[in-house]
């Protein structure tokens, strides 16, 4: 056996042995460091940048780098093979640092609902306790412990029948003598049918925990609920660890689908995820979790089935089936979440391949199934979820919009992470860049909401036309050519950035903009179309998420990824994922409402529809080809076409 290699990450001073061969980025997985990949080391982003301090690496051509980075030390960490003991630095633009941003929900109607269910005999939650003093049986009493117990339990547990597992039955004469007959049960709603699913000593029912999770591509959330009151502690939040494997979820389904160890990775990285944070909250609100019986769960149809441990090929293939929709309730030790031994996880259900449970849960949290007007919900990310109806009926849709939303395939493209240009305005006069960062580091990359105001700066200074192509006449002294011939345009210089160097945005990140509005307006109007309506006839257009949360909603509009309507029928309600999901953990009516919502739903697949090609090259222009649809931007930029 060759001997083994010792590679040392900087600046977290982390160590690990390898194989001499080994790759940067499969080291740095095997160390937990965190490299940006967002190809999943495939060798085609160009993201995962390291700079090798010390030792030998054995590296091809090298792709995507400059000759200056290559003199520096740069490597890509997925091709760049280990053949000694080396030292390798993560730079600033390719760590992961800082919390992710998660906006709290906006939605009136959950506020409506969350006022009814803080009265506690309105909470019915999924899982439930209840404290009993039984009678011990005696000569007159002789029923056997079992049906005693649930004789108790009817008089508040309305159900028409109660189940118990065989480890329950067979540990109940045990408890219930042990504890003098003073026993707290919790039951776990499963239709008609309540679960005994465990038998506590004495009264513990002022300990009762649900976690409420969304599990998104990019960012994991979890919210504490005490299931007593309603209460909501606090959330914690991390990144996908996924991440590592690929920006977007086709990445992630790919590499998933090599073999029985990658699927095993991947679904090991989510659940670890959720179990951090679940040891967060514990440790934050000094809860063990043992008192935390129930998990209810939202996220797209990819992210539910990996924590499931469901295989996920077919999501990414035609006809785009998924292993299923809706899993009933189970134990969450059998999808290794670290909670009570005998805790529920309830994943809400999905709608289609690429319509997810955060979309059926947002639908029930901002009341758009029981609206009396016509409203659209749409969450904006790498696969942009489209919902359109009201109580009569409801449309759904995805269109993929790639990573670009998400701060990737963008060579300065980053999370809306610490140091991540989340806002900006350019000087008409220079083109100098006036910008807010994340945490008000200095600035390093820039994240999604960052470009889309990049994007509609650069086209009202006239620095790009309507096609996204830049005009170097306009800015002459930030305009470039990279080595490659590309023009870029300077937005940071070196001087002024965190990481040392310039700060761009190329004529590739432009276009790759603008290919992903065009994605989702396209997917807007053909959902419309095909209802033989318009945005006009929309009384709302509700725009959901983290990048929703933050978006400037002049640069939307601007630059057409959102439609120019008034102004007050836009509005951002923030996590609706994780509204419904706890939602459905304080009520198994809400839980109920959300199944049917998603069963109600009927998908239309936009990949296969005959007008979807053409308007989405209609609205690969800025802000679209029809510039009348976009009046007020048509109007800032009359000026500058007269000039």
């Amino acid at each position: 056996m060759a001997k083994q290699c010792t590679i040392r990450f900087l600046p977290g001073d982390v160590s690990v042995k390898v194989e001499p061969g080994t790759t940067i980025l499969a080291a740095a997985t095997r160390a937990g460091v965190f490299i940006n990949s967002v190809c999943g080391g495939d060798v085609v982003c160009g993201r995962c940048r390291v700079i090798v301090r010390e030792g030998n690496v054995d590296e091809d051509s090298p792709h995507f780098l400059t000759r200056e980075e290559v003199r520096e030390g740069y490597v890509l960490a997925c091709e760049a093979r280990v053949a000694s003991d080396a030292v390798v630095e993560v730079p600033p633009e390719t760590r992961l640092h800082g919390e992710p941003v998660s906006p709290e929900s906006q939605v009136p109607y959950l506020a409506d609902i969350s006022r009814l269910l803080r009265w506690k005999t309105r909470l019915t939650p999924l899982v439930r306790k209840t404290y009993l003093e039984l009678s011990p049986p005696d000569l007159d009493n002789n029923l056997p412990d079992l049906e005693r117990l649930e004789h108790a339990l009817r008089k508040t547990v309305r159900c028409e029948a109660f189940q118990t597992s065989l480890p329950v039955a067979r540990d109940l004469p045990g408890a219930l003598r042990r504890a003098n007959w003073r026993v707290t049960v919790l039951t776990a709603w499963r239709g008609p049918v309540a679960e005994i699913i465990a038998v506590e000593p004495g009264d513990t029912t002022d300990r009762h925990y649900c976690v409420a999770a969304d599990i998104g591509t990019t960012t994991v959330v979890c919210h504490l609920v005490d299931l007593t009151t309603g209460r909501t502690f606090g959330q914690a939040a991390r990144y996908n660890s996924q991440a590592r494997h690929g920006a977007d979820v086709i990445r992630r389904i790919i590499y998933a689908s090599r073999g029985a160890e990658q699927e095993r990775q991947m679904r090991e990285a989510i659940v670890s995820d959720v179990n951090e944070l679940v040891g967060e909250l514990c440790e934050t609100y000094d809860v063990t979790v043992g008192d935390i019986s129930l998990i209810t769960a939202a996220g797209n149809t990819t992210m539910i089935h990996m924590l499931l441990g469901l295989p996920v090929e077919n999501i990414r293939r035609e006809p785009y089936v998924g292993a299923a929709y809706h899993v009933g309730p189970v134990r969450a030790a059998e999808a290794g979440l670290r909670i009570h031994p005998r805790g529920m996880l309830y994943c809400l259900p999905s709608v289609a391949g690429f319509v997810g449970a955060d979309i059926s849960a947002g639908i029930f949290a901002t009341g758009l199934a029981k609206s009396d007007e016509l409203r659209m919900l749409l969450d904006v990310g790498t696969n942009g979820e489209i919902a359109i109806g009201n109580r009569d009926f409801l449309v759904c849709a995805s269109a993929s919009a790639g990573p670009a939303f998400e701060g990737a395939e963008c060579s300065c493209g980053m999370r809306a992470t610490d140091g991540a240009i989340d806002h900006l305005r350019l000087s008409p006069a220079d083109g100098s860049a006036e910008c807010s960062t994340v945490s008000l580091a200095r600035p390093v990359g820039i994240c999604g909401t960052g470009f889309v105001d990049l994007v509609a700066e650069m086209l009202r200074i006239g620095l790009i036309d309507k096609t996204g192509r830049i005009h170097p006449e306009a800015c002459p002294a930030r305009v470039r050519e990279d080595e490659g011939g590309q023009l870029e345009f300077v937005v940071v210089p070196a001087e002024h950035s965190g990481s040392g160097r310039d700060i761009v945005v190329t004529q590739a990140d432009v276009h790759n903009i603008l290919r992903a509005k065009g994605a989702i307006y396209a997917a807007t109007s053909v959902l419309l179309k095909a209802l033989s309506m318009t945005f006009d006839d929309l009384a709302e257009i509700m725009v959901a998420g983290a990048f929703g949360s933050f978006l400037n909603i002049s640069s939307a509009v601007f630059i057409g990824l959102l439609p120019d309507v008034p102004r007050e029928r836009l509005r951002f309600v923030g996590n609706t994922s994780l509204a419904g999901a706890k939602l459905a953990g304080l009520s198994h009516g809400c839980y109920e409402e959300v199944r049917r919502i998603a069963s109600a739903c009927t998908y239309i697949e936009l990949s296969t529809h005959p007008s979807f090609m053409d308007e989405f090259v209609a609205a690969c222009f800025f802000p679209h080809t029809r510039v009348e649809l976009f009046p007020t931007v048509l109007a800032e930029l009359q000026p500058q076409r007269e000039r």
